[in-house]
């Protein structure tokens, strides 16, 4: 597995990971779907805004409470000014021998996500289906209700430390409402760094 890939993913309590970089196309389809995106934001779960040559940072710390889960927040800095943050959690889950991304206000909504990795150098990531999350409810969301989405990262071989990611969100009936694609370098840091 390429170095990025374990320095994305495989690491510990009192260590983080930063990945910085541009995403080529930020983009979301038709304005139709505006109010949606819009309502979405509030929750930061995802935005309106679209754009070329967009920066991007994520930073993502390990915790073990009680069992190891990753915090993602990303930060997309919109040439009008505008910046779009959006933070999830992951979990593995060992009974489903899958990463649930937990989203949302108090993690309301989580994503079952099927993780392969293709050698020598991508890693697919697709939506296995979607969880609402009311205490210690949990209910099954049929996928014509909110879409699936995947992921395709490809670790740059010849660039120790940069990664391609090209993400999507489709739905059955919408076809592809949002998405994006672009590069990353990935840093794995102490905490004080």
């Amino acid at each position: 597995m390429p170095q990025a890939f374990i320095d994305q993913y495989l690491f510990g309590p009192g260590e983080r990971v930063v990945l910085e970089g541009t995403m080529e196309r930020v983009w979301r389809r038709g304005r139709w779907l505006w109010p949606f995106f819009w309502l979405a934001s509030w929750p930061e779960m995802l935005f309106p805004e679209t754009g070329l040559d967009v920066p991007v940072s994520v930073d993502i710390r390990a915790a073990k409470e009680p069992s190891l889960r990753h915090v993602w927040r990303r930060d997309f800095r919109f040439p009008s000014g505008r910046r779009r943050r959006f933070t999830s959690r992951m979990d593995y889950d060992e009974r489903l021998r899958r990463v649930i991304e937990v989203i949302g206000p108090a993690g309301i909504l989580a994503i079952d996500w099927d993780m392969r990795f293709e050698p020598p150098s991508t890693l697919l990531l697709g939506a296995a289906g979607w969880v609402l999350r009311l205490g210690p409810l949990r209910l099954h969301l049929p996928g014509w209700l909110l879409g699936s989405g995947r992921a395709i990262e490809t670790a740059d071989l010849s660039r120790p430390g940069t990664i391609r990611i090209d993400f999507m969100v489709s739905h059955p009936l919408l076809g592809d409402v949002f998405g994006y694609v672009g590069e990353f370098l990935v840093r794995r840091r102490g905490l004080s760094g």
